[in-house]
């Protein structure tokens, strides 16, 4: 009987790396990609392992297949899954290979935001409390797990996205950290609850879990983060004074997910340092990562901020909570706008919108969204990002704010939200020449 071998879907970021990782252990695999002009195509030809292109999907095909390596935007409506179930093949991730085979102490992160921006806080403090550890920061951060899976670290910090939690199954890991859950992806999930069943999936599936709610039905060691208290001395700060809540809030789940470390796995205890200090020194050269509420200075007087990574209403509402914090007496102007991916924004309380002088609405549902921000402030729709940045330079005057917080996927008019990001930034560096 022939021998069953792997079929890889997609050749993104984490198909390559796992097209790379096959390569070393089997002679051929089948894989589709239906971009006939991915760059990465040309590669494959280089590795040892023959690959079949783009096979006929069938029952021959799956009566071939050993198991099946989807990337993560692979759609679940793919033809590929109902093969799959038919023949009873099991559909697997290389965030499950990673966890099955890599000895680290695996710490998984997820949420609706902030994934990104508590991995890198969470590396920040690892590396100063434990400058001795081995540490990789890896998953939907940009890191494919695969190119570290052979690695002798000692610690693994993983981001993942709901795409992601809903290809690892009942894997068991060390530490979950839940950060929140809010409206996102719908368009790819059944539903709001199918989506948050999937979040959830983090702390049903690991030892040691912190979380956003108030108590966890799924491990006996849970950490509520929020009530993590964070020195009083921090509010002084001057490395803490221009975080906005929400970091603030990613600091707190972080703090609670190293408590966590530093009880379940060392002998040492956080109650023993002086965490104001540690703190200070731990973030003192700490890099935030751009399009992530990213001030970008003034221009004429007028302050601008890139938050081109909030992808959905609720971290565009935390972005204008942070931005009322930092104004004294200026005004507020959002700009906005994109591919709600079926959000229901009507249902969403968006009262601080009211402190938003005016919003300006771009994109593919640029006119469901004004009808939802109207309710609140004035807003207009606009033909694209360039009108926005235009009208603001107008009407805004010194020492407002201009917050570009789309709430919306950027895939209608942008490759993705850092090439918004990026246009934004060159917008206003133009505003600056002028």
């Amino acid at each position: 009987m022939r021998k069953k071998i792997p079929l890889v879907i997609g050749l993104g970021i984490t198909g390559q790396s796992i097209v790379n990782y096959l390569s070393h252990s089997h002679d051929e695999f089948f894989l589709i990609e239906e971009w006939e002009d991915n760059p990465y195509l040309k590669e494959i030809n280089k590795l040892d392992s023959t690959v079949h292109l783009n096979p006929k999907i069938d029952d021959e095909l799956f009566s071939k297949v050993s198991e099946i390596y989807p990337s993560p935007g692979i759609p679940y409506n793919h033809d590929v899954f109902s093969y799959a179930h038919k023949h009873e093949i099991n559909i697997t991730s290389d965030i499950k290979e990673y966890i099955e085979k890599n000895r680290s102490t695996k710490i998984l992160v997820t949420g609706t935001n902030g994934k990104t921006s508590s991995c890198l806080i969470l590396t920040s403090l690892f590396q100063s409390f434990f400058p001795n550890l081995r540490i990789a920061t890896l998953g939907n951060i940009g890191e494919p797990v695969l190119s570290h899976i052979k690695k002798d670290l000692d610690l693994s910090i993983i981001e993942v996205s709901s795409f992601q939690l809903e290809l690892l199954g009942e894997i068991e890991f060390d530490i979950g950290l839940l950060l929140n859950i809010e409206q996102d992806h719908l368009d790819r999930h059944k539903n709001f609850e199918d989506y948050k069943d999937i979040k959830y999936s983090i702390l049903k599936n690991s030892r040691h879990n912190i979380s956003f709610e108030k108590m966890n039905f799924f491990s006996k060691d849970f950490i509520n983060y929020k009530n993590f208290k964070l020195p009083k001395e921090l509010s002084n700060s001057e490395i803490f004074k221009y975080w906005p809540s929400h970091d603030i809030e990613n600091l707190k789940a972080s703090l609670a997910t190293l408590d966590c470390y530093f009880r379940n796995f060392t002998n040492l205890s956080l109650e023993d340092i002086n965490l104001a200090s540690a703190l200070e020194k731990a973030f003192k050269d700490h890099t935030k990562p751009p399009h992530r509420f990213e001030y970008l200075g003034q221009v004429n007087g007028v302050n601008y901020i890139n938050d081109s990574k909030a992808t959905n209403i609720d971290a565009t509402l935390k972005a204008i909570k942070a931005t009322i914090e930092l104004t004294k007496k200026g005004d507020i102007y959002l700009i906005c706008g994109g591919d709600l991916k079926e959000q229901d924004i009507s249902s969403t309380n968006m009262s601080d919108m009211r402190k938003v002088k005016q919003a300006f609405i771009y994109g593919k549902d640029k006119e469901i969204i004004r009808e939802s921000i109207n309710q609140h402030t004035k807003s207009i729709c606009i033909l694209d990002l360039e009108a926005a940045v235009n009208h603001t330079s107008v009407l805004s005057k010194k020492g407002d704010y201009v917050i570009l917080s789309p709430a919306c996927s950027s895939l209608d008019m942008f490759k993705d939200y850092k090439e918004r990001g990026e246009k934004f930034k060159n917008l206003i560096q133009e505003l600056r020449e002028e």
